[in-house]
């Protein structure tokens, strides 16, 4: 039977995509304290990129950027290119992993065996996948709403908590001038923003297929309205100093937080949604993974691969790197420079290109 999924699901889907592990982290320290305006100002060019993939998309509304690569760069530089997307979903899922059981391991659990959480986690993924993704969606829709829901809550806390937001930390708004935060905040656009380049894989089995664009880009809109909000916290609370070098500033931010003489450790309850957060982010990838594998392979059902993939995602997140530092390095410098910059802008800017040109030979 074929997946089916909502216009809602999807909008949620492609905010949970990148925002499971976005939130963990101020994106674009190197603006300073104007982090938050390079995120607004990077929507525009987000809503551009939603633009060329439903574009691309519109051309061959029964594939995935998986199967229509071969339809627009021919046989074999298009079956290279769908491996190597296979591929970079799969890569995510357990970079993604890997963020997730170093939030746990260091933030709460330091004793515990990081083999044994990363495999825990990797079974709970293994077997949301392995359901579909027509229940991870259904999943994603109510996990979307408790983060929202907790985030405004967190705004709730930090204002009726004593001298916790200090505002005067943006200041001085600008200092290098515009173009100093459109220079330092370019690679907004390959992550989050360019994450979203694996919701392509979904868009076919969308029902209401007339309103996948408009989704698209409300979608993007509603995440980088929730990205520029938490960088404004992090900014404010921590300071910029603090908040560009804590590894979880979100975390730090919510240790300041005081309710009452009691109820002081709403960081517990972070960690909890985070996590839950970032699994569906896993989940996702692991399924566009999946996914690709059986179009490629000629698959019919994807559940065969659960296994499989679970068990290369758990061994490639625990050898990607030697440390969590060394993980950010090259996730947050190689990564979004050499791989996400051509997968998610490069290629299908071209590949949108070329489609045209061979449409209008075509034509003529």
């Amino acid at each position: 039977m074929k997946t089916k999924i909502s216009a809602v699901q999807l909008f949620c889907s492609i905010i949970l995509a990148p925002y499971g592990s976005a939130l963990l982290f101020l994106i674009t320290p190197n603006a300073k304290q104007d982090a938050w305006i390079a995120m607004l100002i990077y929507i525009l060019p987000a809503i551009i990129l939603q633009i060329i993939y439903t574009g691309l998309w519109s051309k061959y509304p029964d594939d995935t950027i998986v199967t229509y690569m071969p339809k627009i760069f021919g046989k074999f530089i298009g079956t290279t290119l769908s491996i190597i997307y296979t591929i970079f979903f799969a890569y995510e899922a357990a970079r993604v992993l890997r963020d997730i059981t170093s939030l746990i391991v260091i933030t709460t659990m330091p004793k515990i065996s990081f083999n044994l959480t990363t495999l825990l986690l990797v079974s709970i993924v293994g077997y949301s996948v392995y359901l579909g993704m027509e229940d991870l969606c259904r999943a994603g829709q109510f996990i979307l709403t408790m983060l929202v829901s907790f985030f405004m809550l967190e705004w709730i806390f930090l204002f009726t908590s004593p001298d916790s937001l200090k505002f005067y930390n943006l200041k001085p708004v600008l200092e290098n001038g515009i173009i100093f935060v459109i220079k330092e905040g370019w690679k907004l656009i390959t992550f989050p923003y360019g994450e979203t380049v694996l919701l392509t894989m979904l868009y076919p089995s969308t029902v209401e297929r007339s309103k996948v664009r408009k989704i698209a880009v409300l979608a993007i809109i509603f995440l980088g309205i929730l990205l520029t909000l938490s960088s404004i916290m992090f900014i404010s609370v921590l300071g910029i100093d603090f908040a560009s070098t804590s590894l979880f500033p979100l975390l730090q931010t919510m240790r300041l937080i005081h309710v009452g003489e009691y109820f002081d450790r709403i960081d517990i309850f972070l960690i909890l949604i985070m996590v839950v957060g970032g699994f569906i982010k896993i989940s996702l990838f692991t399924y566009g993974a999946m996914l690709g594998t059986a179009q490629l392979t000629k698959l019919e059902d994807t559940k065969y691969l659960a296994v499989p993939f679970s068990i290369l995602i758990f061994g490639t997140s625990l050898v990607i790197a030697k440390n969590y530092p060394q993980h950010i390095y090259i996730g947050q410098i190689l990564t979004l420079t050499y791989v996400h910059l051509p997968l998610a802008v490069f290629i299908p800017i071209i590949a949108l290109l070329v489609q045209r040109i061979k449409e209008s030979i075509k034509k003529k």
